[in-house]
């Protein structure tokens, strides 16, 4: 007797494949092969069902091979991606083998070997202090239930000290821990801390690993009664059979959300997850994201506070260069290269923040007054000095250097603006003696450089660090006593309705770096309006004060975390196309609690010879906008095939 099944497959059309089943051991999650028009493909049953409506337009066709008799997909998995797919508005079919390894995804052999079980048999003894202790306690007197604990702490307060106690009771009773950190370069450094105080070795899981690794980490999460899984974004769909602690340390991260194709957020994900195995998760950070703040206001999370630096030094002394007055030399102001002289002096370690990578922003023809734009973008394009290239960050087109010197009859190209590799130019010419890296996606760009930036670095290797959003995610290096923020003015004038927020968060956490272990240490910020009311709202009573004042700000218009919004995206080779018909969306019919702004040309206008427009959807109830863009999609989904678009909920950039 054979039963009928719905089938999610990896295709972008929004619904379920239905077929006959003839396999008695076939179950919800497994993978089956199945025909799909004139192909075959791999797909996950999702639901049994006894009969199937005949007037359907399509033959229901036969399962042609069962691939799993034990469920590759968790019921629990399957619920979390179903929320996952409505919520984001994405293909369950696509959140579904989003969660899969590639062997999984692409039925290649499975490999022999498993995980191997390490033991550590005499860790080092965890000693918490009375602040940090009081905050273990009080989680820990509800581990057994959902709850969403917020730790707040300034940076260098010890919250991963909490984390990995919490951790190590846990793993004497045999539970399952994940632990999530914004970027793969944290992952080595989180590791180790945790390490050092339990009795089971972590294992990593991120996008720098083997598709056999990442296999065994699954297998691990399916079989393993203790584990505790370090790993990035990807990590919080990984298939744990007893999970009893979530941590997302610096939840604010924008890392956290991922801006391709499948656009979650990791940590809201991770929340869902928490609640589906009814466990607490516990996020951390000192400068909490907005939404966060809002939870934590009306009671939906629970706040902790650590207010003091776990070694006992205090918070860096910070001062403002104006710089209109003490004029930068290649992005460095007289006041910052003195107290670089006197730290250095001292053997004291500097880190030079910069927003931009590569050697300057662009070139100028000083004759012409002509600054270089990619061709396929027009959108500026960034000199990289190492190879003599200009580069488009947005479509990767890259011209050389000499090749563009034709915009006038006396071409004469000049680099425009400071980028990473100007600035280090500039370092090592102004001290020759001192050894300098540069930190940034262009000069750490495999595992390899990964290890060795942070073999350098907790070593003593480097006198001074030159970098991006890289060097202050959480990284804890010795001996800083110097943090210079080369120009924060790009922040303070964002068009980005987050620019306030982000830019609050990069003071307080470059700030952070510096004096952690003993001493006090400084932080030289260089900007053109020294007297920015939230600029010196956040330097003069912290991150907490700046937050209220901008939350006010963002509840008198009504955006996030006061209503809920979602940006679709439409784009084409024809450049009015899109326009015209994001205009169509903004005449539906819609409740009167939705709003619509726009359209108006994206961020990123030109692309790859494609010209993209959007809108912005937002409510004070999710559910509204969650109605109203899905019947925007039912419209899309109809709409010429040459035309792409996307839908981003909870958009972050």
């Amino acid at each position: 007797m054979y039963k009928f099944v719905s089938v999610a497959l990896d295709v972008p059309v929004n619904k379920l494949f239905d077929y006959r089943c003839t396999h008695v051991n076939a179950k919800v999650g497994s993978r089956v092969v199945v025909p799909f028009g004139r192909s075959i493909r791999i797909g996950i049953i999702v639901k049994f069902f006894d009969n199937v409506d005949r007037k359907g337009s399509y033959e229901i066709k036969d399962i042609q091979e069962l691939l799993d008799h034990t469920p590759t997909l968790s019921s629990e998995l399957l619920k979390t991606s179903r929320w996952a797919s409505n919520y984001y508005h994405y293909p369950l079919g696509q959140v579904l083998f989003s969660a899969l390894t590639p062997i999984k995804r692409k039925n290649k052999p499975e490999p022999k070997s498993k995980y191997e079980h390490s033991e550590i048999l005499k860790p080092d003894s965890l000693v918490l202090n009375d602040e940090q202790f009081k905050v273990a306690k009080s989680i820990n007197k509800n581990i057994n239930k959902y709850q969403v604990n917020y730790i707040q702490g300034v940076t260098g307060s010890g919250k991963t000290e909490i984390y990995t106690y919490l951790t190590s009771s846990l793993l004497e009773e045999n539970a399952q821990v994940l632990i999530l950190v914004p970027e793969i370069n944290l992952t080595p450094q989180t590791v180790a801390r945790f390490q050092k105080y339990m009795t089971t070795k972590p294992i990593e899981y991120h996008s720098h690993l083997t598709p056999t690794q990442k296999f065994r980490v699954c297998q691990a999460c399916r079989e393993e009664e203790k584990l505790v899984v370090i790993g990035t974004r990807s990590a919080v769909f990984l298939p744990f059979k007893n999970l009893k602690l979530i941590v997302v340390d610096e939840e604010h991260d924008q890392s956290y959300k991922q801006n391709e194709k499948f656009k979650y957020n990791a940590r809201d994900i991770s929340i869902v997850r928490a609640k589906n195995f009814n466990c607490p998760v516990i996020l951390g950070s000192a400068t909490p994201s907005f939404e966060s703040l809002h939870n934590i206001n009306i009671k939906k999370y629970k706040q902790y506070k650590l207010l003091n630096r776990f070694h006992k030094s205090k918070m860096p002394l910070i001062t403002i260069v104006d710089t209109s007055v003490d004029k930068p030399d290649e992005g460095l102001s007289k006041t910052l290269k003195d107290k670089m002289k006197s730290e250095l002096g001292k053997n004291k370690k500097i880190i030079l923040f910069i927003g931009r990578r590569g050697f300057s922003n662009t070139v100028l023809c000083s004759e012409c007054k002509t600054i270089v734009k990619c061709p396929k973008c027009n959108t500026i394009m960034t000199y990289h000095k190492n190879v003599e290239r200009l580069i488009c960050h947005q479509c990767e087109f890259s011209q050389n250097f000499e090749s563009v010197k034709t915009c006038c009859e006396n071409p004469s190209l000049v680099p425009l603006g400071v980028g990473t590799q100007r600035l280090e130019n500039k370092v090592k010419e102004l001290f020759p003696n001192k050894r300098v890296l540069r930190i940034d996606s262009d000069n750490i760009s495999s595992k390899k450089d990964l290890t060795s930036f942070i073999e350098s670095a907790t070593n003593n290797k480097i006198d001074i660090f030159v970098g991006t959003q890289m060097i202050v995610k959480g990284h804890d290096f010795p001996n800083i006593s110097l943090v210079g923020i080369i120009n924060i003015d790009a922040g303070l004038y964002s068009t980005d309705f987050r620019g306030l927020e982000k830019t609050g968060q990069l003071i307080t956490q470059v700030s952070g770096r510096a004096g952690r272990q003993k001493s006090q240490g400084n932080v030289i910020i260089q900007t053109n309006n020294p007297k920015h009311s939230l600029l010196l709202k956040i330097l003069k009573e912290g991150y907490e004060e700046f937050s209220k004042v901008a939350l006010k700000e963002r509840e008198s218009v009504n955006l996030p975390p006061y209503s809920h919004i979602g940006i679709i995206n439409i784009s084409a080779a024809n450049r009015f196309k899109p326009k015209s018909l994001l205009a169509e969306i903004v005449k539906f019919k819609k409740n009167k609690s939705v709003f619509v702004y726009g359209p108006s040309p994206a961020e990123t206008f030109k692309k790859n010879n494609t010209y993209s427009y959007q809108i912005i959807v937002g409510s004070k109830s999710h559910k509204l906008l969650s109605e109203h863009i899905t019947r925007i999609k039912l419209y899309l989904a109809s709409i010429d095939s040459k035309i792409k678009w996307y839908i981003d909920i909870d958009p972050t950039q």
